[in-house]
């Protein structure tokens, strides 16, 4: 369905806009983000994607324009302040007296009269269109005086005929490949030209138009338009009040287009029953490899109508759908379409939903004999403990899923106890994040005894599970041992002196570990002191994050130590560790020494990026 379009589209010029695209010359991307730009800039945007130079309009032009339009529109005209239609002989708004848009006012003869009220958009009084500033409370005049003798939007001499204009702007073939609009004040219309601009342009790969306002509307004309472009690839649509009827559209058309890989709807209003309408569009689609539908109100009754579709789609890869109401029911539903589906899905994200132990049975079913998903993200579930079990079974058989993100799913040492006999055979997971659950010294001990076996795993996110130095002393044995790890992420986890010492004993044995986060805990001078000895015998650690820590001038001291002598550690941050004038002293010294620096200044093989953003000086 075709949006009214009221304003003044016609004669609106924006220069911003114009020279930024003018600008921007034959680089492929148009980088318009953040700009405020509304429906009527879109008119210019879409006449840039046709490959059209946007030039300024005479008034003369503008009057060809107005006589046109259609016949619905000749009779009335909509006020561009308080939106009411007025009939097509009046001049100025019955409503609130303003005056009718430049290409919409009703003359004949183009060295017609000028009209001879204007209305003030202030305090709405009627004033003589011989006077420029309102007699009541002196705003001035809204618009230029309908004068038609002289160019509105001049882009030549007087002299010249509009045929000359014509011929000055030489239409060229756009270059644009990638189109960022996101963050702007775009509506349904402006997605309407936007849409027309596609359905013939054959360069734009990549669209964004990410946190605007097109709504229901304005992804039905963008629907009608993927029906007839075969070059976009990328669509980004979230953060704009679609509701199910933009799904609806959008399904259909997806069942049609041939070309589209990725389709972003995170953060709308989609709902089961446009869920629907997308899920038959998979069952016909052969392109799509990603859809976000993140935070869109899905139900499992919509869950159900998906997992039949992906049963016997062939080309999704990443689905996300974080941040719904799907409950352990929907999770059977996507459970029985991964034991259907070998073929294609690698990423799962079903963080933020409302799924317990039982749904974690059944996922980790289907884990069992899938052979092709290769992420799961399970955070902010209730799966806990008795849900981490099943899945700690299926680690021992599936070999494949490589990322497993159990964030704040009330896990406590028993279920790390789970997870840690399941890594014990598992030889595929290469990530595991347990963020924000709880492990204490025992849930620690088996996780070690897990990392002296396991030989994949390359990341562990351990930040606040409140380790503590128990936990940390614990779990040292098992990093020093381990012949994978490359990442540990340790943040607030209220580390003091004593686990600084387990961990600089695991930096001195430890062949793997490439980066270390240990920001955010009590690490004071002392902590500090045995870790800066530790790197002085290290040769693997790149990335030391020691921010938020107590470790002052003493342990910028210690530090400035390990810079003249470690010819590994590339990046440093020391933000907001307390480091005073004589701390940041001791750290320039070291850094003039620092070969890793001079091979950064003269060579560029490696850099050092040293925080001390937060200093006290």
């Amino acid at each position: 369905r075709n949006i009214s379009v009221t304003a003044a589209a016609e004669q609106y010029y924006n220069p911003e806009l114009v020279k930024l695209i003018e600008e921007n010359g034959t680089k492929p991307e148009l980088a318009l983000q953040h700009m405020g730009l509304t429906d009527n800039d879109m008119i210019i945007v879409a006449n840039t994607l046709r490959g059209k130079k946007v030039v300024k309009k005479t008034s003369r032009q503008i009057l060809a324009s107005a006589s046109t339009l259609s016949s619905n529109e000749k009779e009335e005209w909509a006020c561009e302040r308080c939106t009411l239609l007025n009939n097509v002989s009046m001049n100025i708004c019955e409503a609130c007296s303003l005056s009718r848009p430049l290409s919409r006012l009703n003359i004949t003869n183009c060295d017609a009269p000028a009209s001879t009220e204007w209305g003030c958009e202030q305090c709405t009084l009627l004033n003589k269109a011989s006077v420029t500033i309102c007699d009541a409370c002196a705003a001035s005049r809204p618009s230029p005086p309908p004068s038609f003798n002289v160019s509105v939007f001049e882009t030549k001499d007087q002299s010249q005929s509009d045929d000359d204009e014509s011929n000055h702007a030489q239409d060229k073939p756009s270059v644009i490949i990638t189109l960022n609009l996101y963050w702007n004040a775009i509506g349904p219309i402006g997605a309407q030209n936007l849409a027309e601009a596609l359905k013939s342009n054959n360069t734009l790969t990549d669209l964004s138009l990410f946190s605007n306002q097109i709504k229901g509307d304005g992804a039905i004309q963008l629907a009608d338009a993927l029906r007839y472009n075969q070059t976009l690839l990328t669509l980004n649509l979230g953060e704009n009040g679609i509701d199910d009827s933009g799904g609806e559209h959008l399904g259909d058309a997806l069942g049609n287009n041939k070309s589209l890989i990725t389709l972003n709807l995170r953060n709308n209003r989609i709902d089961d029953k446009g869920l629907q309408h997308l899920a038959a569009g998979l069952r016909n689609n052969k392109k799509l490899t990603t859809l976000d539908l993140e935070s869109n109100r899905i139900h499992d009754e919509g869950i159900q109508d998906l997992a039949n579709a992906l049963r016997s789609n062939q080309t999704l890869r990443i689905l996300n759908l974080g941040t719904n109401g799907i409950t352990s029911t929907g999770a059977q539903y996507l459970a029985a379409a991964l034991e259907t589906n070998k073929v294609t899905l690698r990423t799962l994200k079903l963080n933020g939903n409302g799924i317990q132990m039982k749904g974690a049975h059944y996922l980790a079913a289907a884990l069992k004999n899938n052979n092709t998903l290769l992420e799961l993200d399970l955070a902010a579930n209730h799966i806990e403990d008795e849900g981490i079990k099943p899945l700690s079974y299926a680690l021992r058989n599936n070999h494949t899923l490589v990322t497993l993100k159990l964030e704040v799913t009330q896990i406590t040492d028993d279920g790390v106890r789970y997870l840690a006999d399941g890594l014990c055979y598992n030889k595929g997971l290469q990530e595991l994040n347990l963020v924000y659950n709880t492990i204490t010294k025992d849930g620690a001990e088996h996780l070690s005894n897990s990392l002296t076996h396991n030989n994949t795993l390359f990341t562990l996110n351990l930040s606040h599970t409140g380790l503590g130095d128990d936990g940390m002393r614990a779990l040292a044995d098992g990093l020093e041992r381990s012949k994978s790890l490359s990442t540990l992420h340790m943040e607030y986890n209220t580390i003091k002196t004593e686990g600084a010492k387990a961990l600089a004993g695991v930096l001195r044995k430890n062949n793997t570990l490439t980066t270390l986060n240990i920001a955010s805990n009590d690490i004071g001078a002392d902590g500090t002191e045995h870790i800066a000895d530790a790197l002085k015998k290290n040769k693997t650690l790149t990335t030391l994050n020691l921010s938020g820590n107590q470790i002052g001038d003493s342990g910028a001291q210690q530090l400035s130590d390990v810079l003249k002598e470690n010819n590994t550690l590339t990046t440093l941050n020391l933000a907001a560790c307390k480091i005073e004038d004589s701390g940041v002293e001791y750290l320039a010294n070291a850094l003039q020494n620092n070969r890793v620096i001079f091979h950064s200044i003269n060579f560029s093989y490696q850099f050092l990026f040293l925080h001390i953003d937060t200093c006290y000086t």
